[in-house]
């Protein structure tokens, strides 16, 4: 589902400082520590948010995801980032000491809420450095003569998952645990019975997949131990005041918007399943529980382009759900040929159909692809962005 394409990376990384920014300015805002590293973030996320823009128009990616490249506006990009990144940077350099440093509240101790929000920010920071690396290198290596670099997934899915683990194990303590300083054992206490009923599912999920069960262990684990972290705050809050500012609310939704990523990011990962065949009109393909029937294929005219169109109906446990039109168009501008999947989206998975070559004897290439749980994944990013919104939505945020 996530291929590491230099611009998927280009607007990943602005999501990376923007996600430290926003845990950063809340130490800033309660604590009054991080004020110069916060504003350095925010400068950090637009530039690379204006890089991600000049990477993706100016050509000189290689990437199916380009889209109006265009040497003359790259150019200019690339003039507009250094005058406003530039002048940002120099502004900083200049005024970053005028924030101040004598706060007395700015001192805190190992075992406090502001420690694992700068562990937050560090593990953020650096999978954000690890991803521009990655994007970059082949386009310096290219540009310094040293050859043509490839830099894939071994990279990129390796190093990120080293940078993620921590923080996916630290972030139900953030919640839990005092400002300036608290006892860890405080923490650990009410989370240890979570982390083992954590650790019981992940071990039913490893005992139930089909395929992949260290992935899916690993998933299940991961977004159930989040989950249980955050239920286990809230319940905290309610034998407490009972009371939740909107800020409070986004948080909970943000935190479980990840728990819902997480387990579809790598339960998709784990049970993904792909299979390429030859099919002739009357030919059934049993794949991860689905019968998909092929009907064969018609030829059809589009407003500008011309399309054979397949028709391959789904069933499931011997009932029909879904009848899928994969399609290979032909565009009358330029000829160019595009493929339209037919796809059977449910909320506990996707089913996407393909047509590739016909083979002759009515028969079709046909690539079939189960993605289960894959629709998870934006969910979790849905709720994210709702739990922002919610956030800034807080009262004290705004303006009189």
């Amino acid at each position: 589902w996530w291929f590491w394409d230099p611009v998927e990376n280009a607007s990943f990384m602005p999501w990376l400082a923007g996600a430290a920014l926003i845990h950063s300015q809340a130490v800033t805002e309660k604590r009054g520590s991080f004020a110069s590293w916060t504003l350095l973030l925010a400068i950090a996320a637009f530039a690379l948010s204006l890089l991600g823009t000049f990477l993706v128009r100016s050509g000189v990616l290689t990437s199916v995801h380009s889209f109006a490249a265009d040497p003359s506006r790259g150019t200019f990009i690339l003039i507009f980032l250094a005058l406003v990144i530039g002048g940002a940077l120099l502004l900083y350099a200049l005024r970053a000491g005028a924030l101040g440093n004598d706060d007395p509240r700015r001192g805190f101790m190992p075992t406090s809420r502001e420690t694992l929000l700068l562990a937050n920010n560090l593990l953020l920071a650096a999978a954000c450095a690890m991803v521009l690396l990655g994007t970059l290198y082949p386009l310096l290596a290219d540009a310094l003569g040293l050859g043509k670099v490839s830099v894939g997934p071994p990279y990129f899915g390796t190093l990120f998952l080293l940078l993620m683990a921590p923080l996916v194990a630290l972030l139900p303590f953030g919640p839990l645990v005092n400002w300036q300083r608290d006892q860890a054992s405080r923490a650990l206490a009410m989370l240890a019975p979570w982390a083992v009923l954590a650790l019981l599912l992940g071990a039913i999920a490893w005992w139930m997949a089909p395929q992949g069960a260290l992935k899916a262990a690993a998933g299940v684990t991961a977004a159930a131990w989040v989950a249980l972290g955050t239920a286990r705050f809230v319940w905290t809050r309610l034998r407490g005041n009972g009371r939740f500012n909107a800020e409070m609310v986004g948080m909970l939704l943000a935190h479980g918007g990840v728990a819902v990523f997480l387990a579809g990011a790598l339960l998709v990962e784990a049970l993904n399943v792909q299979r390429e065949v030859a099919l002739s009109p009357g030919q059934t393909l049993q794949v991860a529980g689905y019968a998909l029937r092929f009907e064969g294929v018609d030829h059809q005219q589009g407003p500008n382009y011309s399309a054979d169109r397949g028709h391959v109906r789904v069933l499931r446990a011997g009932r029909e759900v879904a009848l899928l039109h994969p399609e290979k168009r032909a565009y009358a501008s330029g000829g160019q040929m595009m493929t339209e999947a037919g796809i059977h989206a449910r909320l506990n998975g996707d089913v996407y159909v393909a047509l590739g070559e016909p083979l002759g004897n009515n028969a079709w290439a046909v690539r079939v692809h189960v993605k289960p749980f894959v629709r998870w994944i934006w969910l979790g990013a849905l709720l994210m962005a709702l739990g922002g919104f919610v956030t800034a939505a807080d009262r004290r945020f705004r303006r009189p």
